[in-house]
């Protein structure tokens, strides 16, 4: 039997929806801009600047101002620096609205009647993952022992010696292990450094980088096309 090892953001939730609920909030719905682009660009500058934030180099409020201002100035829209606190205040609110997708709750359900063993490994502070986790109540399907988050443990996506630990942990191996992400740079290459298997949920599109030595077993952009590879692995 496989082993199903879930990300968290933007793959069992659709992290566009709170981002897009807050613009809509601060910036109005009439606003011509394609929230979905702003959306793909704010990710862009978010992980630009992560590590500093990691390091301490960078305030995490100064991130949040920077990732929605720099996004939105590619767009030729300027904001101001109190708008930018307020977008961040408004999708804060809506990220505790955040619910599990309904085919990625067919998925957990699946996986648990198969008998497989299901985790998560997320990037991110250990109280801001814990609180989308419980939000998401995903702990119905998978045990919170099982439960892997970046800054509870020490180490980080693509840091194969994360993966290493869920192995020790859930006492899996790669070879046998499917990793489920949307990340390319974390998820993908996180994955496959580490000896897994690995399904690339690429929802938004994204292409894969040039000259990678790094390639998902499986590429899908649904939920639906994810179940249909699992009940094949089967």
């Amino acid at each position: 039997m496989i082993n199903l090892i879930f990300d968290i953001d933007d793959t069992v939730y659709d992290q566009l929806k709170p981002f897009e609920d807050a613009f809509n909030t601060i910036f109005g719905k009439e606003n011509p801009l394609e929230t979905e682009a702003l959306y793909i660009k704010s990710r862009f500058y978010s992980d630009e600047v992560y590590q500093r934030v990691v390091k301490g180099e960078m305030p995490k409020a100064e991130m949040h101002i920077y990732r929605i201002t720099q996004a939105l100035n590619d767009f030729d829209y300027q904001i101001t620096k109190k708008q930018a606190e307020e977008f961040q205040r408004a999708y804060e609110t809506n990220q505790r609205k955040i619910i599990l997708l309904p085919g990625i709750k067919e998925i957990l359900a699946w996986g648990k009647s198969q008998n497989a063993t299901m985790g998560i490994i997320t990037n991110g502070p250990a109280s801001h993952q814990q609180h989308k986790i419980d939000d998401l109540q995903i702990n119905s399907w998978i045990p919170v022992e099982n439960t892997f988050i970046s800054g509870k443990v020490g180490f980080e996506k693509p840091d194969k010696k994360l993966f290493a630990l869920v192995e020790q942990q859930l006492d899996i191996t790669g070879a046998e292990t499917y990793y489920i992400g949307d990340s390319f740079e974390n998820d993908v290459v996180g994955a496959k450094q580490a000896g897994w298997k690995m399904i690339w949920l690429n929802r938004r599109k994204h292409k894969a980088p040039i000259d990678t030595p790094y390639h998902p077993d499986f590429c899908v952009e649904n939920e639906s096309e994810l179940l249909a590879i699992l009940q094949k692995l089967t």
